[in-house]
C-alpha cells in the first residue's frame, strides 16, 4: 500500500510516502528501571521501511543490540545501584486496523543495576526532565515526548526550573538516541527512523501516521512523571 500525498497532474505521477505497517515493522523500543515498588520506562517508536530490494529487510534485532551497546549503558548511569535496569526490549506495534496480526518481541543485553554515582539531596523518584520531540509536520500528533528520570538532585534545580548545566547535560544526553541506525540487511534499499507514532492517524488511515523526529527540545521546567498505579 501507498499512501498518495500529492498528484502532477500534468506528467501522472504519484509520489508516496511508505510506511511500516505496509512494508516493514512499527517497532516500541522500551527501557525500563525498577525499585521496590516503581518502575520507569522510557520508549521509543521506530519506522522500519524495507524498501524494494530483496534481503535488504530492517532486522529488530540488530535495533535492540544498537540500543543495547549505545543507550542502555547511559541509561544505566541515571539510576543508583538500588535500581534494577532490565535488557532492551523491541516490541512490534499493534496494528489499529488490523489487531490481530501476528506481532514479534526482540531482546538484547542482560539486567543490572544503576551506576549513578551522584551525591547530594535526592528529589522525589517522580521528578523528571521533560523532552519535546518535534517532527517536520504540525499539530499535536505529530509531536512526542519523552521524560527522563533517575537520581536526580535539589542541586540541579531551583524554584521549579532545571539548571541551564542541566538542561544542557540532558540535551546531550539525547543524543545517544539513535535517529536512523543502521540494521538493515543486505546493506541498501531499508531504512530504519526514529519517530512519532500516532495512533490516531494509524487508526483513522490517515497519512502519514509516522513521523521522522527532527529535533528534540528539553524542556526548563521541572515535571513529574505520570503514575499508573491503582490503590
Amino acid at each position: 500500500m501507498r499512501c498518495v500525498v500529492a498528484v502532477d497532474d500534468s506528467s501522472s505521477v504519484v509520489y508516496g510516502v511508505r510506511m511500516g505497517f505496509e512494508n516493514g515493522k512499527v517497532c516500541r523500543v522500551a527501557l525500563r528501571a525498577h525499585f521496590a515498588d516503581d518502575q520507569q520506562v522510557m520508549t521509543f517508536h521506530y519506522d522500519l521501511d524495507d524498501g524494494d530490494i530483496i534481503d535488504s529487510d530492517n532486522g529488530p534485532q540488530g535495533l535492540a543490540d544498537v540500543f543495547r551497546d549505545d543507550v542502555l549503558p547511559h541509561f544505566k548511569a541515571r539510576y543508583l545501584s538500588a535500581w534494577s535496569i532490565d535488557p532492551v526490549v523491541v516490541t512490534q506495534e499493534k496494528d489499529p486496523q488490523n489487531p490481530l496480526a501476528p506481532r514479534s518481541q526482540w531482546t538484547s543485553g542482560v539486567a543490572g543495576p544503576g551506576t549513578s554515582s551522584v551525591s547530594g539531596q535526592l528529589l522525589p523518584r517522580a521528578c523528571c526532565v521533560l523532552v519535546q520531540l518535534k517532527t517536520g509536520h504540525i499539530g499535536r500528533r505529530f509531536r512526542g515526548r519523552n521524560f527522563l528520570g533517575g537520581a536526580l538532585t535539589e542541586d540541579v534545580q531551583n524554584d521549579g526550573q532545571w539548571s541551564s548545566g542541566q538542561v544542557s547535560s540532558e540535551t546531550t544526553w539525547m543524543d545517544f538516541i539513535p535517529r536512523e541506525p543502521d540494521i538493515a540487511f543486505g546493506g541498501s534499499g531499508s531504512s530504519c527512523k526514529w519517530s512519532v507514532y500516532s495512533r490516531t492517524q494509524r487508526a483513522a488511515d490517515l497519512d502519514p501516521y509516522l513521523s521522522a523526529i527532527t529535533s528534540v527540545v528539553v524542556k526548563s521546567d521541572v515535571h513529574w512523571l505520570r503514575s499508573r498505579r491503582q490503590f
